[in-house]
């Protein structure tokens, strides 16, 4: 019931592939030291593309990881998901929020 953790927590392959193209607003990503969110980037979308889930802003790859290792949730208002995984271009873990936009 509540505060136990659900082990199924992230979205399956299948689940994430459903998301391919889906217009996004924006991506933002929370500061570890200030716990402010900074808006990574705007108009963009989700893709799947070559085994890889990223996320994609004003045409720069703002996230980029595997997806067989990415772990991705619904926002619980359904806005839009949150994302983690070891970012391809720097290495480092990343966790994001990507809010869908409008019109789908």
């Amino acid at each position: 019931m509540f505060g136990r953790k659900n082990k199924k927590d992230s979205m399956s392959i299948k689940q994430m592939q459903a998301l391919d193209k889906r217009p996004l607003k924006y991506v933002t990503m929370r500061d570890p030291d200030t716990y402010k969110e900074n808006r990574l980037g705007d108009n963009g979308a989700i893709n799947i593309i070559d085994g890889d889930f990223v996320l994609v802003c004003g045409g720069n790859d703002v996230m980029r990881c595997d997806l067989n290792h990415v772990r991705v949730g619904e926002l619980m208002n359904l806005s839009g998901i949150t994302a983690k995984g070891i970012d391809k271009k720097t290495g480092k873990e990343m966790s994001v929020i990507a809010y869908f936009a409008d019109k789908f």
